[in-house]
């Protein structure tokens, strides 16, 4: 990401500082990445070693750490766990980052860009991660999910 675009998530996070979680390590981002068995794109590696998970704008973002605010749905491998067993339709190939809040879930495909399966019907919501949070935040020019 832009170091703009890590400036406003900073400044949203000393605003809001229970929004965001622990830093994750290395290591665990990894072992994570291996568990679930799908590449997770660098700006998001990066987000989750510096917020573990998060709430940016309305959406939560899964992660490695709790985030109060988001009770006991923080885990990206449990959120995608579960997502798999209840067969959302479309969702097999794509990593769960966040959920709207009807509990459509938006992830990552194998293009890199940002998806929603709406009960079936899916669509792209941003080009990248980056468009996905800048337009979480409501930033002018960005891609609104």
């Amino acid at each position: 990401m832009t170091p703009s675009t890590w400036e406003h998530l900073e400044a949203e996070f000393r605003r809001f500082p229970i929004l965001k979680g622990q830093p994750a390590s290395a290591e665990e981002v990894e072992k994570t990445a291996s568990v679930l068995g799908l590449p997770f794109p660098d700006d998001y590696r990066d987000f989750l070693l510096r917020y573990g998970a998060a709430i940016v704008g309305p959406y939560p973002i899964f992660g490695l750490r709790p985030v109060e605010p988001m009770g006991n749905d923080w885990s990206v491998v449990e959120i995608n766990r579960r997502l798999r067993e209840d067969r959302w339709p479309g969702i097999d190939e794509w990593l769960i980052i966040s959920q709207d809040h009807a509990g459509n879930p938006m992830g990552f495909a194998s293009d890199g860009q940002v998806w929603i399966s709406d009960h079936g019907h899916l669509s792209v919501i941003a080009k990248d991660f980056e468009a996905f949070i800048l337009g979480s935040l409501k930033l002018s020019g960005a891609e609104a999910p």
